[in-house]
């Protein structure tokens, strides 16, 4: 489902402060909190690494499969299990980027999220192909005759990638830039019956590009899911393509000056503080 181009800045600005949706899940894309990717367990061809490099920001990406190299499957996942009561919203949101390759091009990526950290096959598996208790938001780069034309966004559940819903997206290459990153976000908004089921939404935002969505009605009871502790992550993989899978957080780091300002304004508290005991 594509959206007119004068809802993009709008939609983002939405999409970034989730207040009223927020009260379960988490932000990754916006650095708050910042997400350290080194923490996470990780498995097949996944990668992390934690970097401040000296322009003001700290950078963490988790690379689930290597640009240029084939028969790849990767996953990491949140250290960290999450209690999710699926009687109430949540939202999580990550930015990710497929960099652009002159070699063979597919399969695709996912955030999942599972009663148990995993990583499932690779090439049309998406990493998630076998990882059952779960739900999942695919960006599929890689079609067969009779799949969704790729690049497309789907819904997977209990760890198999027939899609319970998928919209074609028509981007093409477009997905593919190393230079600008894709934000993307889930939500979840619960059917009001107090039945543990509700309507799951993927969208991937680009400013310079459009927002793109899908959406499905999701039973967390007939999943598994409930009562059990909830695990987030990402999978992927590229069988005989050779597309890289990058996830990413960034966050500004305070300059010395900054450091100084919060400093004194420490001091002053603590001095106030005192005064007040002392009177």
């Amino acid at each position: 489902m594509r959206f007119p181009a004068f809802f993009v800045s709008s939609l983002v600005t939405i999409l970034f402060v989730p207040a009223a949706m927020a009260q379960q899940g988490v932000g990754m894309a916006n650095g708050s909190p910042f997400t350290d990717f080194t923490t996470w367990t990780l498995a097949g061809s996944a990668a992390a690494v934690t970097e401040t490099p000296g322009n003001g920001f700290t950078y963490s990406r988790i690379v689930l499969t290597q640009p240029g190299t084939g028969g790849l499957a990767g996953s990491g996942f949140a250290p960290t299990a999450l209690a999710m009561d699926f009687n109430q919203p949540f939202y999580f949101d990550f930015n990710f980027f497929i960099p652009f390759n002159l070699d063979l091009r597919g399969d695709g990526m996912t955030f999942t999220l599972a009663t148990a950290a995993g990583l499932g096959t690779g090439g049309s598996g998406l990493g998630y192909d076998g990882l059952t208790n779960s739900v999942a938001f695919a960006i599929d780069t890689f079609h067969f005759g009779s799949e969704p034309v790729s690049p497309s966004l789907q819904i997977l559940t209990q760890g198999s990638t027939v899609p319970l819903a998928f919209e074609e997206t028509g981007l093409g290459d477009m997905i593919r830039d190393p230079n600008a990153q894709w934000f993307a976000s889930v939500s979840y908004v619960p059917s009001g019956s107090n039945n543990n089921a509700g309507t799951l939404t993927g969208t991937i935002v680009r400013s310079d590009i459009g927002t793109f969505a899908v959406a499905a009605s999701v039973d967390f009871s007939a999943l598994g899911m409930v009562g059990n502790p909830v695990f987030y992550g990402f999978t992927a993989g590229n069988g005989l393509a050779m597309d890289g899978h990058f996830v990413t957080s960034a966050v500004a780091v305070p300059e010395p000056a900054s450091w100084a300002l919060m400093a004194l304004g420490l001091v002053a508290v603590a001095g106030r503080a005192m005064r007040r005991r002392l009177n």
